[in-house]
């Protein structure tokens, strides 16, 4: 297929190569996906494999091995993003869905990075003023929405939004509430802030987390699609972190995911779609704190993602209802559309659970949590 493509690319001529890469791209992309995917599959397979073979030795042997896991996983990750990611980022521009909206959301996104970075580093010193800091970059965040909801006209192509524009935000600052209730009473015994070892974690866990979301089973016609279990590596850091540090991971990896495959109607969506919908996986470390499940590792990972899942879920419906009801299939209501066809993040979940049961089920994994989180590890010997 690659040498038809390039075949027929070089014969045309030159005003005419550059519309045919438009045209064409996405199926390059596609198949290179695909290769993707199967590569995970394989790649995936071997580390599990190998996490088994591996695990009734000593220590020593144990602290090697998940280091080389950690190398693979990183260095697979960075790999996939560096070629995939560049070759996205190409077919966007090559459909020239890169518009001046698109760069005002990426500074939205950059704003919030910045400020994340810049209080965490005065905090890692010590210095007074970081909360002080921390604060003037929250009220700046809050400033440039208001703008952007206020200077960005709604997107009239394709879609027509329903009516009472006062609703959706409100709707929006409620889920932001649910999520920030659960991430603030949930992560209550977090112990410190982000340290080396967090960030760390939490650089590797968004690189796999963004490497994995372009390997998909597949993509939905209006959006999203089934990834590759892209979601357990937020799931897991959240888990083993606490939600607080697991909600500021989701956020970061919500903004890689615009970046990747921008889907701009209008900002309060794109809030919802993007940093709210993903940092919404942060709070899978809440189960640790739920009595009946508390102490059996595997019940809690299976309560925590089942949480994530759903706030996820609701959040995209909010999204769907609100923004999308002109693109509901004939026989159903906005609402109705709007539930049905999100269902997408449930198959999701299940590979997710799939997967994470899998390898939490493994000894190498398991002390690995435990290293973390050495206040409960006695809860991750159990199942």
């Amino acid at each position: 297929m690659l040498q038809k493509l390039f075949a027929q690319w070089l014969s045309l001529p030159d005003d005419a190569q550059e519309s045919y890469l438009s045209v064409n791209a996405d199926a390059l992309f596609d198949l290179l996906a695909s290769v993707a995917l199967y590569v995970t599959l394989a790649v995936a397979v071997c580390l599990i494999v190998y996490a088994i073979v591996v695990r009734n030795k000593d220590e020593a042997y144990l602290a090697r091995s998940r280091r080389l896991i950690a190398g693979v996983t990183v260095g697979y990750s960075v790999g996939v993003v560096a070629v995939l990611g560049t070759f996205k980022l190409v077919i966007t521009e090559l459909n020239e869905d890169i518009t001046s909206n698109f760069w005002l959301i990426v500074g939205l996104f950059a704003l919030l990075a910045v400020g994340i970075a810049v209080t965490l580093i005065l905090h890692k010193c010590n210095v007074k003023g970081a909360k002080w800091a921390g604060l003037a970059f929250a009220l700046a965040f809050v400033v440039y929405c208001v703008v952007i909801a206020v200077v960005i006209p709604a997107k009239k192509e394709k879609y027509e939004p329903l009516d009472g524009k006062w609703q959706m935000p409100l709707v929006t600052c409620v889920i932001v509430a649910v999520i920030g209730v659960l991430a603030y009473f949930g992560g209550d015994n977090d112990e410190g802030g982000f340290d080396t070892r967090a960030l760390t974690y939490g650089a590797i866990c968004v690189a796999s987390a963004f490497a994995l979301s372009y390997v998909k089973f597949f993509s939905l016609p209006q959006g999203g699609s089934v990834t590759f279990a892209s979601m357990l590596p937020i799931i897991l850091y959240s888990y083993m972190f606490g939600t607080r540090k697991g909600l500021v991971v989701g956020v970061v990896y919500g903004m890689l995911q615009f970046i990747q495959s921008p889907q701009f109607y209008q900002p309060v969506q794109v809030l919802l779609d993007y940093p709210i919908a993903f940092g919404a996986l942060g709070v899978a470390g809440i189960a640790r704190k739920i009595p009946f499940v508390k102490g059996h590792i595997l019940a809690e990972f299976t309560v925590g993602a089942l949480i994530a899942g759903l706030l996820r879920y609701f959040t995209h419906v909010v999204s769907g209802y609100y923004v999308f009801s002109s693109r509901a299939m004939e026989g159903y209501s906005a609402a109705g559309w709007a539930f049905v066809y999100n269902t997408f993040v449930f198959a999701d979940i299940a590979i997710v659970l799939a997967v994470g049961l899998i390898a939490l089920s493994t000894k190498t994994v398991r002390r690995l949590i435990a290293e973390v989180r050495q206040p409960d590890a006695d809860s991750v010997q159990k199942a």
